[in-house]
């Protein structure tokens, strides 16, 4: 089967959406449209992005240089990049420095590198972990962290910790109390009084949820608010905060709109989102912000519920990825309605799932794509002519997935 790359796309996209193509019964396992030069080409950007960190750690750890590539790639994303899946690692791997013959590496052995990796890099911090006196960092935290400082901050740090004091919680603590923070609300009401009349979220970078985003139509300086903070909080949590103000600002489909005071009469060219008539109040925009970092990732359990909770009576996937990533279809049993609007990131077991499409569908338009969809989960009136539960085991919900889409997941 053919891919086709769009120019704008990173290397790290188009090199995960190739491999997701891949075809290793096939005599040449590449898809068709693509030739070796041109992953070649791709890869040897990649190399200029992380090769440096790959020869280090090959220079000064006990990892090999598969071993290194494959922990690199599958640990390390450039920001506004994708993280490689196991199947671009081994078209990556194959790509630099190959020979004339041979396949790029199956997932199996990118595995195995991978884990291999993770072995050698486990012995070497349960090594440093143990090398203080008890109680030991497992004892600790849930979630342990090597941090490397200098020496004489180290014992600033020790002097500030309390008697009942974990480093991590003095930290923490340290960190709260530095950082200037506004609240959504507040920063709407700040540009309002500034007379901004457009305030919205960017949702189109990857990840946009970890750092918000925000966009707003004015030409007045920012408000001291928010010019002074480091980062805004929706509900009490913080995220990393960029705003950025044009008086020309257009409206786009990727903004999630949280507060228009125009009456939408002029929706612009087919770039722009059309404008709700009434313009969104900003209650309105922030609770949909809300709705949104809620939804942006869900294990697959929570996907069902939300898809059931919407009148959906089945969720089926389709056997090719959507992008580098999936297309799910719940399907309704008439009016069909989008249960997903935010979904970016299916959680699975061992790995997260980009959503690359959502298409709604009838039962009667489900029985037009069933030979090219995989159902996961279907209730007793699915009204599909068959119900399907979802595992309780992880490993077997995450089995429902065909390969060709497992193979997009990072």
């Amino acid at each position: 089967m053919g891919v086709e790359l769009e120019p704008e796309w990173q290397p790290a996209t188009k090199l995960n959406v190739i491999a997701g193509e891949l075809d290793f019964g096939a005599l040449d396992p590449l898809p068709e449209g693509v030739s070796r030069d041109r992953i070649e080409e791709i890869c040897y950007t990649l190399r200029e992005l992380y090769g440096d960190y790959v020869d280090e750690i090959v220079a000064e750890t006990t990892l090999s240089r598969r071993e290194a590539q494959t922990w690199v790639l599958r640990n390390l994303a450039h920001e506004g990049t994708e993280r490689l899946t196991c199947e671009a690692v081994g078209l990556y791997i194959w790509a630099i420095g190959r020979a004339t013959e041979g396949d790029p590496l199956s997932r199996t052995i990118v595995t195995d590198y991978a884990d291999r990796a993770e072995a050698k890099i486990a012995a070497a911090e349960a090594t440093v972990k143990r090398t203080g006196p008890p109680p030991y960092p497992d004892d600790v935290y849930d979630d342990p962290a090597l941090l490397w400082v200098e020496g004489s901050v180290g014992e600033r740090l020790r002097a500030r910790t309390g008697p009942d004091e974990t480093y991590g919680e003095a930290i923490e603590r340290l960190l709260d109390g530095t950082l200037s923070s506004v609240s959504m609300a507040d920063l709407v009401d700040a540009y309002r009084e500034r007379g901004a009349d457009y305030i919205a979220v960017d949702t189109v970078y990857p990840d946009w949820d970890t750092e918000l985003r925000i966009a707003v139509r004015t030409g007045a300086d920012p408000p001291p608010a928010v010019a002074d903070a480091d980062a805004v909080t929706v509900d009490g949590t913080p995220y990393d905060l960029r705003v950025t103000a044009d008086p020309d600002l257009s409206p786009a489909r990727s903004h999630l709109v949280v507060f228009d005071a125009s009456d939408g009469a002029d929706a612009g060219d087919g770039g722009e989102e059309p404008r709700d008539p009434d313009g969104v109040e900003p209650a309105a925009g922030l609770d949909r912000l809300r709705t949104a970092l809620d939804g942006v990732e869900q294990s697959l359990p929570e996907a069902v519920e939300r898809a059931r909770a919407a009148g959906a009576t089945a969720l089926a996937v389709g056997n090719q990825p959507a992008g580098a990533g999936a297309h799910l279809y719940p399907v309704f049993p008439d009016e069909r309605e989008d249960p997903f609007a935010f979904l970016e990131r299916l959680a699975l077991d061992d790995r997260t799932l980009d959503v690359g499409s959502v298409s709604p569908v009838t039962g009667a338009e489900y029985d037009a794509v069933a030979d090219e969809t995989t159902l996961l989960w279907a209730g007793e009136e699915s009204g599909i002519g068959r119900s399907l539960a979802l595992p309780d085991d992880p490993a077997e919900r995450r089995e429902r997935f065909p390969d060709r889409v497992l193979r997009t997941a990072t």
